[in-house]
C-alpha cells in the first residue's frame, strides 16, 4: 500500500513540474485531448472524471484533481499532462498508459504431486487484480519452492503473457520443465540430549527409504510418525521438525536435515475409574495438542466428568495433579469421583407460558431415560448448555429479562439413585415494537422491506430479529448493486410500557453496474452453452445473488472442476465493473471399477429342480464404467457401465442431454440395454432394449418422465423350468414397444433415510401394434409412501404399492387350455409373455419371499411364473438402538403377486384344489403376511440393513423331485412343498 502511495505522489508532482514553470496557468483552455484517444474509462464516465473543462481557465487544482480521479479509478497505471498554447489559449493533452489486470493464471509440466490445485495457489495471483511484473516474479519464486519441497530441483520455470488489449487482461500461464524428480538421502539429525534414537532408526521410522521420490507430502508425513512413535512412549510434547534439505546434484538425492525434540515423558494416571488408553487419547487434549498448560488439563478433568455423566454417573467429579519430579519426566494425575449410578427419571419445566412444553423440549439435549437410552442423557455441561437455549429462544421473541433456573434432586421420588431435573422459567414482560422507522432509502423504497420485517411494529423485539433485518434489507441493497451500504440502528423508550421505538439508517453509497462479462477458461466447452447460464448482463446491477447464481448453474452443467467469478479491478472507484467468469474444464473421461456381492436364496442346480424357492448362495459381482463427459462440448455425456456375475451380465450405454431444450427443466436420455440374467430361477433371459426419455422438472417435489422403450426378449429354452409342452410357446422371442410415462412426487426430508414426508409415483406404459409391438397390454404401477415421526425418535413408515397388466386381443394361439381347476390356480393371462409379467418378493418388496418367488407357479415343477397383478401393504417402525447409526425395525408386509387383477384377493388362507378327491395343486391368489425385525446401520451412502422376516402363511404349492432330463421325459415324482416361514435379507437402503 505505501509503494502505491508513493507512486501516485510522484505521479502527480513529476506531472505538475512543467506547468509550475511555465505562464500558461490562467490561460483559456482551447481544448482537451487524451493520448492515445481510446480510454479505458467510458465516454461519459471519462467525461465526468476531467474537471478541466474547455472554454474555463486552465487551473492547477483542477488538473491535479483530474490525475487524481482518473487513478482513483484503478484503470491507469501512468498519467502524464502536456499543455501547450494554441493561439491565446493552451491545449491540455492527458497522455496515459492503461494497467493491466490478471485473467487466467495456469501452471504446466507439472507430474503429481504437487497438484494442479496447490501450485496455483501458491502464486497468490487473484484474477481481476491489477498485475506488476513483481507479482509474477514472486509467483515464480514460490513455484519453484514448492517444486524442490517435491523433489524437483532442476525445475525450470517460463512465464508466458498473453495480453487481452480489449478487457485490460493478462492470461499468465507458467510452463515448467521439472525434470527429474530427486531422490531421497541421509537422514541429519541435529543433536539433542534427550534423543535416544539413532539417524538411522528415525529413517525406519519415517519410512524414508533412501531412493524414494521426495515429495512434500512423503517428507510430512514421515515427520508425523516420528512424532507419533515418541508419543506412544509418552514423549507428547514430542516436536519433529524439517530444519533443511541439502541437495546433492552429484547423485541427485537430498539428505533431510532434521531437529526432534522428544521433550519430557508425560505419564497419565487416572485413580477411581477405569479408562482405556484409547479413551484417554479421545478425552484429554494434552495428547492431541501435544502440550501440557492448565487449560488443556482443567479441560480434560471437564471431559472426563462429562464422559461419566453420560454413563449415568451424573454426581461425579474429576481432578488433576500435576507433579514434576525432574526435568525429564512429568506426571498427571486425574482423581475420579464417582458417586452413585444414577438415571434421569424427569425433566419438570414449569413458568412457560408463551411456548409450549413441546417446543422447549425439543432443544433440550438432556434427556429422561427411554427404552433405548435406559440412563437417560445428563452432565452439568449438557445442563448449562440446555438452560442458555431456553433463554435464547426467548430473548429472539422479545423477553429481555428472562431467567431460567435450574434445580437437580439427585433422590427424586424418595429413591436411591433416581434423578430429576426442575427448570424453572421467570419469562418477564415481553417487549414489542411500538414504530419503526426507516431512514436514509432514497433507492429503494422502504415499503419493500416492511412487510418482510421482523421488528415491524406490534411484533416482539430482541437484537437477533435486529440482525435479520439487517441481514434482508444489506442483502436486497447488495443485489441492486449498493456494495458499499451501511446498515445502523438504535432503539429507545416506546409511549408505553414494555415498549420500543426502533430506527434504522441506512446509508446507500453508489450503485455499482455490469459493464460486460468476460469468460476464460474453455477449451472444449462451447461458448454459446455458458453464456446461457450467466445471470450477470451488462447496464444491470451488479448482484452478488446473480454472481452466486452463475457459479451454480455452470457447476451444474457437470463439466467444470472450478467456476470463479470474479470482479475486475475490484477496488477501484468506477461505476461499473467487467465480471469475471473463469472456469476450470473437469477430465472428459474417467473410469470407475466396483464389486459387491448377494447373498440370499439365489442358488440351485439348473440342472435339478428339487429347489424350486432356490438354496442360500453367494454371488459376486463386478462392475465396470466408462464415462465421457462434455461431448461436442454441449455438456452431454455418454456412458458404458458394465456388470458381470454369476446371475447377471450386463452393458448399458447411455447418452444424455441435461438441459434439452436449453432448459434445465428438461433432461433428455437415450440408452440401450443388453442384459443376460437368471434373477428369476425359472429361466435364463435375454433382453436388447433401447430407451428414448425426457424428464420434465415440474416443480421441486414433483417430476414427470415421458418414455419410449422398445425391447427384445428371449428366454433360453433349456434354461426354462415350467411345464414341458409350454416350453417352445413360452421360449419365443417377443417383441415389445412400450409408451408410457412416469410422475414422481417426493416430499422426503432424505430421500435415503425418510423421516417425514411423502411420496408418490405412478406409471403408466401402453404396449400396442400401432408402434410394433407383438403383446397389446396396458401396464399400471403406482405407489404412496409416508413417513411420520413420533414422540421417542420413533419413526412411523408405510406404503401402499399396487400393479396391474391389463391385455386386450386374441388369446395366442397354443395358448394353455387345462382344465378350470388348474387354470385358476396358476395361470395368469397368456396375453402377457413370461418375460413382461410381474416377478415380486425379496428384499425390496415383501420380505415373506424369496427374490422373485411370490405368486403364481408352475403346477408340474412349482417355479414362480410371474403374475399379471401385484398388491402390497408394508408398515414399518423405526426405532433408535444405539447412538445416532444404529437403529432398529419392526415390519409388517401384507401382499402378493397375483394372477391377473381380477384375482386380487385380501384372504390370507391357501386354498387346495380337489380334482377327484386328491390334491392337484393350490391356488395363490391370497394375501401372504410377513411380520420381522430389522437392524439399520448409518452410512454415507444410507443405511445398511439386516431384515430378518417370519411368513405367517408361506405359500404352498406342487413341486417336482428330480432333474430337468427327467421332467422332459416324464420321469420324476411331484412333491408337496412349501416357501420357508423364515427369510433373511441383506441390502442397502432403507426398504422404502
Amino acid at each position: 500500500m505505501r509503494r502505491v502511495l508513493f507512486g501516485l505522489w510522484a505521479a502527480l508532482t513529476l506531472a505538475w513540474t512543467p506547468l509550475h514553470s511555465s505562464s500558461l496557468d490562467g490561460l483559456t483552455v482551447v481544448g482537451v485531448e487524451f493520448d492515445p484517444r481510446a480510454q479505458p474509462v467510458a465516454g461519459s464516465q471519462l467525461s465526468a472524471l476531467v474537471a478541466v473543462k474547455p472554454g474555463e481557465p486552465l487551473d492547477v487544482r483542477l488538473v491535479r484533481q483530474t490525475i487524481h480521479d482518473l487513478y482513483a479509478t484503478g484503470r491507469y497505471k501512468d498519467i502524464e499532462v502536456e499543455a501547450t498554447r494554441a493561439g491565446d489559449g493552451v491545449r491540455v493533452t492527458f497522455v496515459t498508459q492503461p494497467s493491466w489486470f490478471i485473467g487466467l493464471v495456469d501452471v504446466t509440466g507439472v507430474p503429481r504431486p504437487p497438484t494442479p490445485g496447490h501450485l496455483m495457489n501458491v502464486t497468490e495471483l487473484e484474477a481481476g487484480e491489477p498485475y506488476s511484473e513483481e507479482k509474477t516474479a514472486y509467483a515464480k519464486q514460490q513455484i519453484r519452492r514448492l517444486l524442490k519441497e517435491n523433489g524437483f530441483y532442476l525445475a525450470s520455470v517460463e512465464v508466458d503473457e498473453t495480453k487481452h488489449p480489449e478487457h485490460q487482461q493478462i492470461d499468465v500461464v507458467f510452463e515448467v520443465n521439472a525434470g527429474e524428480r530427486t531422490g531421497m538421502g541421509e537422514v541429519i539429525v541435529a543433536p539433542d540430549p534427550g534423543l535416544t534414537v539413532s539417524a538411522d532408526e528415525l529413517r525406519r521410522i519415517a519410512k524414508w527409504r533412501e531412493g524414494k521420490p521426495l515429495t512434500q507430502r512423503r517428507v510430512r508425513r514421515g515427520l508425523e510418525r516420528i512424532e507419533r512413535y515418541l508419543q506412544q512412549r509418552h514423549h507428547w510434547q514430542a516436536q519433529a521438525r524439517k530444519v533443511d534439505l541439502v541437495y546433492d546434484p552429484d547423485v541427485n538425492r537430498v539428505d533431510v536435515v532434521l531437529h526432534v525434540v522428544p521433550g519430557p515423558r508425560v505419564m497419565v494416571r487416572v485413580d477411581g475409574a477405569d479408562f482405556s488408553p484409547a479413551q484417554l487419547q479421545k478425552y484429554l487434549p494434552i495428547f492431541e495438542e501435544g502440550d501440557v498448560d492448565e487449560d488443556l488439563l482443567s479441560e480434560g478433568a471437564s471431559n472426563l466428568r462429562d464422559y461419566l455423566q453420560t454413563q449415568g454417573y451424573f454426581s461425579a467429579s474429576v481432578e488433576y495433579f500435576l507433579e514434576r519430579d525432574r526435568k525429564e519426566e512429568v506426571r498427571i494425575v486425574y482423581h475420579v469421583e464417582r458417586g452413585p449410578r444414577q438415571r434421569l427419571s424427569s425433566v419438570r419445566i414449569a413458568g412457560n407460558r408463551y411456548f409450549d412444553l413441546e417446543t422447549i423440549r425439543e432443544r433440550l439435549l438432556i434427556q429422561e431415560r427411554t427404552m433405548h437410552q435406559r440412563r437417560g442423557r445428563f452432565s452439568q455441561s449438557l445442563l448449562e448448555r440446555d438452560v442458555e437455549a431456553i433463554e435464547q429462544l426467548y430473548r429472539t421473541n422479545g423477553f429481555r429479562d428472562i431467567e431460567v433456573m435450574s434445580r437437580v434432586d439427585s433422590n427424586f421420588g424418595g429413591k436411591t439413585g433416581s434423578l430429576a431435573v426442575f427448570l424453572t422459567i421467570e419469562e418477564g414482560p415481553l417487549t414489542l415494537v411500538s414504530d419503526l422507522t426507516i431512514l436514509g432509502t432514497e433507492q429503494i423504497a422502504a415499503q419493500e422491506f416492511l412487510p418482510q420485517l421482523s421488528s415491524a411494529p406490534g411484533q416482539p423485539f430482541s437484537e437477533i430479529s435486529v440482525a435479520t433485518d439487517r441481514d434482508l434489507i444489506l442483502g436486497r441493497y447488495y443485489d441492486e448493486g449498493f456494495h458499499d451500504a451501511r446498515f445502523g440502528w438504535r432503539y429507545e423508550a416506546g409511549g408505553h410500557p414494555n415498549r420500543v421505538a426502533v430506527e434504522y439508517k441506512i446509508e446507500e453509497g453508489e450503485p455499482l453496474r455490469v459493464r460486460r462479462q468476460i469468460v476464460s477458461g474453455l477449451r472444449h466447452t462451447r461458448k454459446a452453452l455458458v453464456d446461457r447460464q450467466i445471470r450477470i448482463f451488462p447496464d444491470e446491477p451488479l448482484s452478488q445473488t446473480a454472481m452466486l447464481e452463475t457459479q451454480r448453474r455452470l457447476y451444474d452443467l457437470g463439466v467444470f472442476s472450478k467456476v470463479d467469478v470474479d470482479l475486475q479491478n475490484p477496488d477501484g472507484e468506477e461505476p461499473s465493473k467487467n465480471v469475471l467468469v473463469q472456469v476450470e474444464e473437469a477430465k472428459r473421461w474417467s473410469f470407475g471399477v466396483g464389486g459387491g456381492a448377494e447373498f440370499a436364496r439365489i442358488g440351485g442346480n439348473t440342472g435339478d429342480l428339487t429347489s424350486p424357492v432356490g438354496d442360500a448362495s453367494f454371488s459376486p459381482r463386478v462392475t465396470l464404467e466408462f464415462t465421457r463427459l462434455n461431448l461436442r462440448g454441449k455438456a452431454h455425456t455418454a456412458s458404458l457401465r458394465t456388470r458381470f456375475s454369476d446371475l447377471q451380465q450386463r452393458a448399458l450405454f447411455t447418452y444424455e442431454n441435461p438441459r434439452w431444450t436449453g432448459s434445465d427443466r428438461w433432461r433428455m436420455t437415450v440408452s440401450s440395454l443388453f442384459d443376460t440374467s437368471r434373477n428369476v430361477r425359472t429361466f435364463t433371459g435375454r433382453r436388447l432394449e433401447g430407451v428414448f426419455q425426457v424428464q420434465h422438472k415440474l416443480s421441486k417435489p414433483s417430476t414427470a418422465l415421458y418414455r419410449f422403450t422398445y425391447r427384445r426378449t428371449s428366454i433360453d429354452e433349456n434354461t426354462l423350468q415350467i411345464t414341458p409342452g409350454l416350453i417352445p410357446r413360452a421360449s419365443q422371442p417377443v417383441r415389445v414397444g412400450l409408451l408410457g410415462g412416469t410422475y414422481i412426487q417426493d416430499r422426503r426430508d432424505d430421500p435415503t433415510d425418510a423421516t417425514k414426508g411423502l411420496y408418490n409415483t405412478m406409471d403408466l406404459g401402453v404396449a400396442s401394434g400401432i408402434w410394433a409391438s407383438e403383446p397389446d397390454f396396458l401396464r399400471l404401477l403406482g405407489q404412496n409412501s409416508s413417513y411420520h415421526r413420533l414422540p421417542g425418535r420413533l419413526i412411523f413408515a408405510r406404503t401402499l404399492q399396487l400393479g396391474l397388466m391389463l391385455p386386450w386381443g386374441q388369446v395366442p394361439q397354443g395358448a394353455r387350455d387345462l382344465p378350470t381347476p388348474m387354470n385358476f390356480a396358476s395361470d395368469p393371462d397368456s396375453r402377457i409373455p413370461l418375460s413382461e409379467r410381474f416377478f415380486f418378493g425379496g428384499a425390496n418388496s415383501h420380505r415373506g419371499f424369496p427374490i422373485n418367488q411370490a405368486g403364481p407357479r408352475d403346477p408340474v415343477t412349482g417355479f414362480p411364473i410371474g403374475g399379471g397383478a401385484v398388491l402390497l401393504n408394508s408398515v414399518e417402525l423405526r426405532f433408535p438402538i444405539i447412538g445416532q447409526d444404529i437403529g432398529g425395525v419392526l415390519f409388517h408386509d401384507a401382499g402378493n403377486a397375483y394372477s391377473r387383477p381380477g384375482r386380487i384377493s385380501f384372504r390370507a388362507k391357501q386354498e387346495p384344489l380337489i380334482v377327484d378327491g386328491q390334491i392337484a395343486g393350490y391356488e395363490f391368489d391370497y394375501m401372504v403376511h410377513a411380520v420381522g425385525f430389522g437392524l439399520r446401520y448409518r452410512t454415507p451412502i444410507g443405511p445398511m440393513r439386516i431384515d430378518l422376516g417370519y411368513s405367517v402363511n408361506p405359500p404352498r404349492f406342487i413341486g417336482f423331485e428330480g432333474t430337468r432330463e427327467e421332467l422332459l421325459t416324464n420321469r420324476g415324482m411331484l412333491t408337496r412343498q412349501r416357501i420357508s416361514h423364515f427369510q433373511f435379507h441383506f441390502s442397502l437402503g432403507q426398504t422404502f
